[in-house]
């Protein structure tokens, strides 16, 4: 007797992840949609030095991850944005919201690559 042949589900097909050109034009597709002349610290009182504390809070914590050997992109992003925040210089302020960008954008390449989808 032979066994019937197994019935298989059909599998998805793989989703593409786009290419680098294709996240930084979504990037500033989003970025042209966000009103000019909003300051980078909103509010009557800007809170330097909350944002300073909440840098080094994340920065101890992403050490500790480090040691353990669980980083993420989470924690450097949230690092980098509140120590961008908290920078005295517009240099160093602008230098630190590329690196949030760069990790946000690695975030995003990331899962494209994993395949989830909204």
């Amino acid at each position: 007797m032979t066994e019937p042949a197994k019935r298989t589900a059909a599998r998805k097909p793989a989703r593409r992840a786009p290419a680098a050109d294709e996240t930084l034009r979504a990037v500033q597709d989003r970025a042209a949609k966000i009103p000019n002349g909003l300051p980078l610290i909103g509010g009557r009182t800007p809170h330097l030095a909350d944002y300073t504390e909440r840098h080094e809070a994340w920065l101890a914590h992403n050490v500790r991850r480090a040691e353990m050997g669980v980083e993420g992109t989470d924690g450097h992003l949230l690092e980098h944005a509140f120590g961008a925040l908290s920078a005295g210089t517009d240099d160093v302020q602008r230098n630190r919201l590329l690196t949030v960008a760069a990790y946000a954008v690695q975030a995003a390449r990331a899962l494209d690559e994993r395949g989830d989808s909204e």
